[in-house]
């Protein structure tokens, strides 16, 4: 009875750990990215609109555009960011 209670338990864990660690959609790329690019920008980089999303084989890109400014925004799956931004 207790063997199939460890059981159970380390199914049910296995299962909510792969969950976990998944690849991430393009929804939540997109709101990592915008996440993230407003710590970037602190306010200073004027109101942005979510341009093109795309997966590159495990990383996404997710462009935006601002007044003065483009910024792409490289999700990877564990969500690590890193953003690039160039003047218009």
């Amino acid at each position: 009875m207790i063997c199939l209670k460890r059981g159970l338990l380390l199914a049910l864990s296995v299962f909510v750990l792969t969950g976990c660690i998944g690849p991430i959609s393009s929804q939540e790329a997109r709101q990592i990215a915008n996440n993230r690019l407003n710590r970037y920008c602190g306010g200073r980089c004027g109101a942005f609109t979510v341009g093109r999303t795309q997966k590159i084989k495990d990383r996404w890109l997710v462009d935006f555009e601002a007044p003065r400014q483009k910024f792409t925004v490289i999700v990877e799956n564990d969500g690590n960011t890193e953003v690039t931004a160039w003047d218009k």
